[in-house]
């Protein structure tokens, strides 16, 4: 199976300028458990749910820009990668959310955990 074959196409971003209310917003709303932060169109971060919980409990202004906040050294697959190296990310660097990017490491999918469980099943 490939990385093509479990991931969601329908991708909500933010630009580094963007708030974290923004993204908050997003993941509340769309009921999702993440943000690609992307400039000129590229992968430049990630912002996910576990992120907007840290920054709650250490009483963070939700007016801070995603750039201070976001993870920037994103884990990512390719479309025709294995899926077994999402789960492999998944489970070496304990994160949910694995963007999926083209050659020009443009967003085009991402995998969650919850992908992978409901393709098991």
């Amino acid at each position: 199976m490939k990385a093509r074959d479990v991931m969601t196409v329908n991708l909500y971003t933010l630009a580094p300028s963007h708030k974290v209310k923004d993204a908050a917003k997003i993941i509340a709303d769309k009921n999702v458990g993440s943000v690609l932060i992307v400039k000129e169109g590229k992968l430049v971060g990630i912002f996910t749910e576990r992120d907007l919980a840290k920054l709650i409990a250490k009483g963070v202004s939700l007016d801070t820009p995603l750039s201070e906040v976001m993870t920037k050294n994103v884990h990512t697959v390719r479309a025709d990668d294995p899926l077994v190296k999402a789960v492999y990310l998944m489970v070496e660097y304990n994160i949910r959310h694995v963007p999926v990017v083209d050659a020009e490491n443009k967003p085009i999918g991402i995998i969650s955990a919850r992908d992978i469980l409901r393709n098991i099943i």
